[in-house]
């Protein structure tokens, strides 16, 4: 039984690595072209592009971090993209969570491409 534990802990720490590393290269991919607070004081909204790098068709989960002027954490967004060719280009678009006046940056918080059949 511990062998079998340590088998599935081992298997679960080298898929976490290998996502880890495609992460920071899936990030590349993707850019933020428009960061903006909602008007009346509501969710704020990130838009940008993405450009496959990869040689496989991808699909593309992108987290963005919200936050106000001084750096406090105001909400996060979440964008997907189910496919976007290999070579290709695509764009995106994330709602915050929260409700957020004033100036806001936005952050690319976590950038995760899968290969899409």
């Amino acid at each position: 039984m511990t062998t079998l534990r340590s088998i599935a802990v081992a298997s679960c720490l080298l898929v976490i690595a290998a996502c880890a590393a495609s992460a920071s290269t899936a990030a590349k991919d993707v850019s933020i072209t428009s960061c903006t607070a909602s008007p009346t004081g509501g969710h704020p909204t990130a838009a940008g592009g993405i450009a496959n790098h990869s040689s496989q068709a991808s699909a593309y989960v992108i987290q963005v971090k919200f936050t106000d002027a001084t750096g406090n954490r105001v909400g996060d967004g979440v964008a997907a993209v189910a496919k976007v060719a290999a070579g290709g280009t695509a764009n995106w678009h994330a709602s915050g969570t929260v409700d957020a006046n004033g100036p806001l940056t936005c952050k690319l918080a976590s950038v995760a491409r899968t290969a899409s059949p």
